[in-house]
């Protein structure tokens, strides 16, 4: 026992020593901030267990589904996919936040671009399922025409694009030390120019995504308070509500952060940035929390996913309702 003891400690030591820049620390954060880490540990901890589970569970289901050849059904499955690239490097930045990052140079581009490319791609798939049910509501002969091969161009549009825009990371992710000495993987900016032309695209595209989601739901809603494609009005408000809320409310401080960011930038204010900084942590723990709610929010609401059991149960019980005949 003593002997594997020895040799795990050797073997971290050989970690730290390989991939430590100068000056750097690579011991456990037992600094006054180490509750703040304990804090952000738990929140990615929870996002883990509840959101990997419900993705999987999600994507069990649509696999079964696939025959049918239903895009909301291929846009679901997409989401799952882009959701668990996201949530599933948790447990690498829980020890980093816990410890320090000991993992190199290298591991940290590729994950930070991994999670780029879930967070784009999830952004995208939801954007596209409120214009693409717009569409097959309202005008269902023109989304007939996009054929089966659109669709599937269309979603891999939708991952080309998001890992083209997350490949930023690529080159700005990089290790070094935090405030306290301790080594970390971060976004670094060569000048405040890069900083602020960054941080001002990926305001530009959550504002257009955000403001698509809303106009062809709202015209939607407008346009289809008799159609039979739901079960009632009623019922499709509140899904849409859902959706909407939801989007905005776990992704609204993300580009609100990075304002902050840029205005103290500008104004060279060290209490803003310091304010900014700590604004933009919360609102990339909220980024995550929206993949752990994506596959209840838009997979088990829908009719065609129902089952008389609580949401809880959804993500293990696999029934289905439509086999009686409900659609």
């Amino acid at each position: 026992m003593r002997t594997m003891t020895l040799f795990i400690s050797s073997l971290h030591c050989s970690l730290s020593a390989v991939t430590s820049k100068p000056n750097c620390s690579s011991n456990c954060r037992l600094t006054h901030d180490f509750p703040v880490c304990i804090a952000n540990s738990a929140v990615l901890g929870l996002c883990f267990v509840l959101g990997v589970p419900g993705n999987i569970a999600v994507l069990v289901m649509l696999v079964r589904r696939l025959k049918e050849k239903n895009f909301t059904h291929s846009l679901m499955l997409s989401l799952a996919v882009s959701d668990l690239l996201t949530l599933l490097p948790l447990p690498v930045w829980i020890w980093a936040f816990l410890n320090s990052w000991i993992f190199g140079s290298i591991v940290c581009k590729i994950i930070s671009y991994v999670q780029y490319w879930g967070i784009f791609c999830s952004v995208f798939c939801v954007t596209l399922m409120s214009i693409q049910r717009y569409m097959q509501v309202l005008h269902p002969q023109a989304w007939a025409k996009l054929g089966d091969k659109g669709q599937m161009c269309l979603l891999a549009v939708i991952w080309i694009l998001s890992g083209l825009l997350a490949s930023y990371s690529l080159i700005q992710r990089d290790i070094g030390c935090d405030q306290h000495g301790f080594q970390f993987c971060f976004q670094k900016f060569s000048t405040d120019t890069e900083k602020v032309i960054t941080l001002s695209l990926e305001i530009l595209l959550f504002l257009i995504c955000f403001f698509m989601l809303v106009v062809f739901y709202y015209r939607l809603h407008r346009g289809v308070k008799e159609s039979q494609f739901f079960i009632s009005s009623s019922r499709m408000t509140k899904l849409v509500k859902r959706i909407i809320a939801v989007f905005f409310i776990l992704y609204i401080l993300l580009p609100f952060a990075n304002f902050l960011i840029i205005i103290a930038v500008l104004l060279e204010n060290h209490n803003l940035s310091s304010i900014a900084d700590y604004c933009a942590k919360v609102s990339k723990a909220l980024t995550l929390v929206n993949s752990c709610v994506n596959p209840f929010l838009y997979a088990f609401s829908l009719q065609e996913l129902r089952c008389p059991f609580t949401l809880a149960k959804h993500a293990f019980c696999f029934v289905y309702t439509n086999e009686n005949g409900t659609n």
